[in-house]
């Protein structure tokens, strides 16, 4: 096994860095899709497509059309959002400094999957911020046996069991929304 270092402490850090992404983009996303922040209005659907992307990224359905606010103070007639509907649906969405976020209960909880998914991110960082070894080929799983009977060891079992009941659940419940 190679000694301790900082590049080990900092690829460790680096889980927990992603892990809080995770957690910030979940929590800015969830605010919107639960009406919390941005502006409340509808989009109506003129037409959609499958966006191809790259050919790292699946293909996603793109609809464009109106946004209306409630308030009557927007409208934008270029919107867009990723989903999959027809023409003539009209989605309640929420309105972001980046674009829309469609609202409701099913997609609160599909961000809060997002944020338990982050624990799992986190816990895959604990080995080697707690040892100090930076990985190299195959000695991914002996670094974690390293932490085998730890503090360290106990909250990664926490973190990931915690992390996917969290988004089995988050999931469910956006599945059933």
């Amino acid at each position: 096994m190679p000694a301790p270092s900082v590049k080990g402490r900092l690829f460790g850090g680096l889980f927990f860095f992603l892990a809080f992404l995770c957690a910030g983009f979940s929590l800015y996303n969830s605010t919107h899709a639960a009406g919390l922040v941005g502006r409340h209005g509808t989009l109506t659907v003129e037409r959609c497509w499958i966006d191809h992307g790259s050919r790292h990224h699946s293909d996603k359905t793109v609809c464009a059309g109106t946004f209306r606010a409630d308030d009557g103070t927007t409208v934008d007639h270029e919107a867009t959002i990723t989903a999959d509907r027809e023409r003539g649906d009209r989605i309640p969405v929420q309105q972001t400094v980046s674009g829309y976020l469609a609202t409701g209960f099913g997609e609160i909880w599909r961000w809060c999957a997002l944020f338990f998914l982050g624990w799992i991110v986190a816990a895959l960082g604990i080995p080697f911020a707690a040892t100090g070894i930076m990985p190299s080929r195959g000695q991914a799983v002996a670094v974690g046996r390293l932490i085998a009977g730890t503090r360290a060891s106990a909250w990664m079992k926490r973190l990931v069991l915690g992390g996917a009941g969290g988004a089995a659940l988050s999931l469910y419940l956006a599945w059933i929304f």
